[in-house]
């Protein structure tokens, strides 16, 4: 077993006045039998061709409430926004750059399958300004892609990659997914091993999570298949720890590594409970002080986007017909959200960063809950921050629940 590794390069960034902004692609080939994201497959074609001119009118909506954000991230989701058509990328990060006031560093990220990755099409991405790319590997091994439902091979994992590079690519992270029902460490061990061959600057390994309303919930609770052992994928999260480790990848966050100064800075933005804006059906946002979710279906996203305000632009962002719910959180969940989205981080949480921000510390407004997880050996206070020990990395949500406000008192 690994000793808890030593603190990453990330400091405590002062991004007052900066953004992040997410674009949220719906559409895919098909949908994975293990996805509960908000995807679709099968939409007709005019709703396909409806949504790059619904998002790019979102944008117009926002500019003006956002217009002193320096935007320094942006990242298209999904779905699988890697099947939007070149002249649809550039319609919409045209219009990015024309709404927002983008950094002259800004990191555009973008999600991608391998099946659909054409040498000409990552030419073009890149030529658009997109600067990372996030390949959907989840395994390497045939029988678990077809239990997974993908639709790649793993020869065409290899093949993305080498075009990706071939296109300019330089910042590439491949996710995987480990704890697969069936599999055991060797074969993971394999996957990883060759994935680390293909030397992406970045790596996401999330465990098999069986969410309710998934193809793959369906199956397990009709008993066609075994639930994922979390005993085994305890082992395979410590092996690829020592690993990647081994291979010069730093371990930043509970389920990411790097190669040193790769970190993904969107993803920060969300660990470190900062300002993004959400764009597209069902993205969600934390701007203005408030959380907000767009209408998920595109079809009503589309609608409501092209409505425009419902009353006059100085009524606030509440009245934004694509908009379906949102909330101002109180201090206590302000605090609940930086404390549990911090913990992800390797480097946990800055007790002085947390003082400045709320006026106390962690330990003022958690100390029950930090106590009882100190004494269970799952979270150690260490120069000054407050983070996860080795084994509370593998027990997480353990203690995230502990630190959730209490319903009755919020």
């Amino acid at each position: 077993m690994t000793a808890h590794p030593s603190a990453p390069s990330l400091e405590v960034r002062d991004r007052s006045g900066s953004l992040a902004l997410y674009l949220h692609i719906p559409f895919c080939t098909a949908k994975c039998g293990y996805c509960d994201f908000n995807s679709y497959a099968g939409l007709p074609d005019h709703l396909v061709a409806d949504y790059t001119p619904a998002l790019m009118h979102e944008m117009e909506l926002w500019a003006p409430a956002v217009r002193d954000l320096q935007v320094d991230t942006v990242f298209f989701g999904g779905g699988t926004p890697s099947l939007t058509s070149l002249d649809d990328m550039s319609a919409i990060t045209s219009a990015i750059r024309a709404h927002f006031n983008i950094s002259e560093r800004v990191e555009w990220s973008l999600e991608a399958n391998p099946t659909e990755l054409t040498r000409e099409h990552l030419d073009g991405l890149r030529a658009l300004g997109v600067n990372r790319l996030s390949m959907g590997v989840q395994s390497l091994q045939p029988d678990e892609l077809k239990l997974l439902e993908r639709l790649h091979s793993p020869e065409r994992v290899i093949q993305a990659v080498a075009d990706a590079r071939a296109a300019g690519f330089d910042n590439v992270n491949l996710d995987l997914i480990f704890g697969i029902m069936g599999q055991p460490l060797e074969r993971w061990q394999d996957t990883l091993n060759r994935v680390i061959d293909l030397n992406p600057e970045h790596l996401s390994c999330y465990s098999l999570t069986v969410e309710p309303g998934t193809a793959l919930h369906y199956q397990v609770a009709k008993g066609q298949l075994e639930e994922p052992d979390p005993d085994i994928a305890a082992d395979q999260y410590e092996w690829t720890r020592e690993r990647l480790a081994a291979a010069g990848y730093e371990q930043y966050e509970i389920s990411n590594w790097a190669k040193p100064g790769r970190e993904c800075q969107h993803n920060l933005v969300y660990w470190h409970a900062e300002p993004y804006l959400g764009l597209g059906a069902g993205a969600h946002s934390f701007l203005l002080g408030r959380r907000m979710a767009n209408i998920d279906a595109p079809n009503r996203y589309v609608e409501a986007v092209t409505g425009g305000w419902e009353a006059q632009r100085d009524s606030g962002v509440g009245q934004l017909r694509q908009i379906a719910g949102g909330e101002t959180p109180d201090q206590e969940t302000q605090r609940a959200d930086a404390i549990i989205l911090g913990l992800r981080l390797l480097r946990g949480v800055s007790i002085e960063d947390f003082r400045t921000r709320f006026g106390m510390s962690p330990d003022d407004a958690f100390g029950p809950a930090i106590a009882k997880h100190e004494r269970l050996g799952l979270l150690e206070h260490a120069d000054g921050w407050l983070r996860l020990t080795e084994r509370g990395l593998l027990l997480s949500n353990e203690v995230f629940v502990d630190l959730l406000p209490d319903d009755d008192e919020a």
